[in-house]
């Protein structure tokens, strides 16, 4: 169990701000208590105190009663706690419906934009992420994957919760993968993956990824470097590449 003295500070991770978790543990402490007691232990400004209150009282998490003229405050069950976080899940999830609902809205702004960013880079381990789910994406749209595969599989050794659920979800959507490889060490990137080798000699040096009208370039030196190129013409000249080295490479 979790002691009191952490208790501030799960209040901030279950959301609240910095003053409202300082007033609501001092009302644990104190109990049934008066504005002026609460400015005290929760060392707040008395300007802002009552701000304070009032939005844990919003969010169902303090009461108050009225003794001859006099306000006294006091935290509700804390079964109220597990209340407040039922409400932010909900409305977390209504605001993600929303959200999937103005994102063709989005795009097609972007669309009307005579010039667009075609290039994005993306520093960290958030840029591999990206790739994995625009694949699928594009995948399931009926786009067809093709890729330059490395000797390592750095997908594996970084990232091997989120390949797992790539793998998952090409099996579940039957997504297939046409990878070409040099003759060398490997291991196959995917299960649900057609491959070809390349003789000898050939150089792949980092993982490249067309899907669509879209080339990613995914670097796994540190720091982590993926670019991924949104451009048909571009596109086309690595699938084009991809295309004849394909017939030469042997299975």
């Amino acid at each position: 169990m979790e002691s009191m003295k952490n208790l501030k500070e799960i209040l901030k991770k279950i959301g609240l701000t910095e003053g409202e978790s300082q007033v609501y543990n001092a009302l644990i402490e104190l109990g049934q208590t008066t504005a002026g007691k609460i400015i005290k232990k929760a060392n707040i400004a008395s300007s802002k105190v009552y701000d304070v209150l009032h939005k844990l009282q919003v969010k169902g998490l303090v009461g108050y009663v009225i003794k001859e003229y006099v306000k006294y405050y006091d935290a509700t069950p804390p079964e109220r706690l597990i209340d407040f976080l039922e409400e932010k899940k909900s409305n977390i999830s209504q605001a993600q419906n929303k959200i999937k609902e103005i994102i063709p809205l989005i795009k097609a702004k972007r669309e009307e934009k005579e010039e667009k960013n075609n290039v994005t880079v993306y520093t960290g381990i958030q840029g591999p992420k990206i790739v994995l789910k625009e694949t699928i994406e594009a995948g399931r749209r009926g786009e067809k994957l093709i890729g330059f595969g490395t000797d390592e599989d750095p997908y594996k050794d970084y990232l091997p919760a989120d390949i797992e659920d790539h793998f998952r979800d090409q099996k579940k959507y039957k997504v297939k993968w046409y990878l070409l490889f040099t003759k060398g060490k490997w291991s196959s990137p995917s299960p649900y993956a057609e491959i070809r080798f390349l003789p000898k000699g050939q150089s792949l040096p980092v993982r490249t990824m067309i899907y669509g009208n879209k080339v990613a370039i995914v670097d796994f030196n540190k720091p982590f470097t993926t670019v991924i190129i949104e451009k048909k013409e571009i596109a086309e000249a690595y699938r084009n590449q991809f295309e004849t080295l394909w017939k030469i490479a042997k299975k």
